[in-house]
């Protein structure tokens, strides 16, 4: 079970993650990352990752090597603008 908040930034992009940037459901364990090459934060399987010999791809745009990065909103920044995210007070949901 995880228990996912909302992170925005003050520019308008939000994620929905655990605070520690992976988080384990009913599907399997996932990991976030920060995409430079598409400016998105996106999980990926802990299976996907074993598939891709643990050299992270990008699901959205294909970027890979130096252009994705370990990613999780108490450390990171926004993959948009580079500002910090906030926690949405009072937006947790909890998920299987």
């Amino acid at each position: 079970m995880a228990t996912l908040r909302i992170y925005r930034c003050e520019c308008g992009y939000e994620v929905q993650t655990e605070p520690t940037g992976h988080y384990g459901l009913f599907a399997g364990e996932f990991y976030n990352f920060r995409c430079a090459k598409c400016k998105e934060i996106v999980s990926i399987s802990a299976d996907d990752l074993a598939e891709q010999r643990y050299l992270p791809t990008c699901p959205e745009c294909g970027a890979m090597n130096e252009e994705i990065h370990n990613w999780n909103p108490i450390e990171g920044r926004c993959p948009k603008c580079g500002k910090e995210m906030k926690e949405v007070p009072g937006m947790v949901i909890m998920a299987d």
